[in-house]
C-alpha cells in the first residue's frame, strides 16, 4: 500500500532529521550528568507536589511556597548547560513534529488552517503564516 511506503519513508526523514539526532545527543549527555539528571528529577517531583497539593485544596500559601521552588528549579534548568540543551533540543523537536503533523492533518482534511486551530503552518498552503 502507498500510504504505508510513504509513512515508512516519513519516519526514515524524521529519524535522519538535525532535531532528531540533536535531541539523541543531548539526552546522552543529560543521562551521563549526575547533576542534570538530579535537577530534572527536582523538577518532575515538585510538579507532581504541586499538582497534589492543589486537587487536595492545600492553602494558598502552601501551594505559592511549591510554585516558587517550581520556578526557582526552572531557572537552574534554563542555566545548567546540559539541561537548557536538552530542554532546547526537546522543544525543537517537539515543534518540527507538530509541523509535520499539522501538514499531514491539513493534507487529510484539505481545511484551511487558522491561527486558532495551528500555530505554524509550514507547508499546509495557507496564508495566514
Amino acid at each position: 500500500m502507498d500510504a504505508l511506503i510513504k509513512a515508512r519513508e516519513l519516519g526514515e526523514t524524521i529519524g535522519d532529521s538535525s532535531e532528531l539526532h540533536r535531541l539523541k545527543k543531548s539526552e546522552v549527555a543529560l543521562e551521563g550528568d549526575d547533576l542534570g539528571m538530579q535537577l530534572m528529577e527536582d523538577y518532575r517531583l515538585l510538579q507532581i507536589e504541586l499538582v497534589k497539593a492543589t486537587r487536595e485544596k492545600k492553602g494558598e500559601v502552601q501551594i505559592v511556597e511549591i510554585r516558587d521552588m517550581l520556578m526557582a528549579k526552572q531557572t537552574e534548568l534554563n542555566t545548567y548547560p546540559i539541561t537548557l540543551e536538552y530542554l532546547g533540543a526537546k522543544n525543537a523537536f517537539d515543534g518540527f513534529m507538530k509541523n509535520i503533523n499539522d501538514i499531514i492533518t491539513f493534507a487529510i482534511t484539505g481545511e484551511e488552517c487558522s491561527s486558532s486551530n495551528c500555530s505554524s503552518c509550514s507547508g499546509c498552503g495557507s496564508s495566514h503564516a
